[in-house]
């Protein structure tokens, strides 16, 4: 098994050039001729540091007028973020913009600026306090996740079973986007 971690567009890219077998991206896919089904829904939080001059409850003001700590364009994060928050906030204020979500959250919990990310990303730091969850008053913000094949790539059976895919996952089969 060969396990490789990159943004979505590189995940797709590796998909599209059947490098692997299938890939697992956190924001939509925007290439055609793959089939891209529908995974898991995953909880985003906002996370200040664990020391961060901030009260529990953050008003959208202070928000919007937050340093943001952002994937590079080209993530599914960083797309599921902008989807999610800027209906709300309209903009990022200031914004950071870094590599991986381990950078995020170590960014924030050194108090660079707050994040929005996966709350399985940042269980590990807000267990230490090194990292909070701010309430807000957004709603409860979620990203879908997506598993993308190509149509001429089978699904080995080991790995559909790891991820629970439906049986449409496993057949070669048209693509759809």
């Amino acid at each position: 098994v060969d396990l490789r971690i990159g943004n979505s567009a590189e995940v797709v890219a590796a998909v599209q050039r059947l490098d692997v077998d299938l890939g697992v991206i956190e924001g939509p896919c925007h290439e055609s001729g793959l089939q891209v089904l529908p995974w898991q829904r995953d909880a985003l939080v906002i996370v200040a540091g664990g020391n961060a001059d901030l009260p529990l409850h953050v008003d959208l003001p202070t928000l919007a007028a937050a340093r943001w700590l952002l994937r590079e364009p080209g993530s599914g994060t960083r797309e599921a973020v902008e989807q999610a928050l800027l209906p709300h906030l309209h903009h990022f204020g200031r914004a950071m913009q870094l590599g991986s979500t381990e950078a995020i959250k170590q960014a924030a919990a050194a108090g660079l600026g707050l994040a929005c990310l996966s709350r399985h990303a940042v269980a590990d730091l807000v267990a230490l306090g090194t990292l909070r969850i701010l309430d807000t008053p957004l709603p409860p913000l979620s990203r879908q996740l997506w598993v993308v094949r190509h149509p001429g790539r089978r699904v080995p059976p080991p790995l559909g079973d790891l991820l629970a895919l439906p049986p449409e996952a496993f057949a070669h089969g048209s693509a759809t986007r």
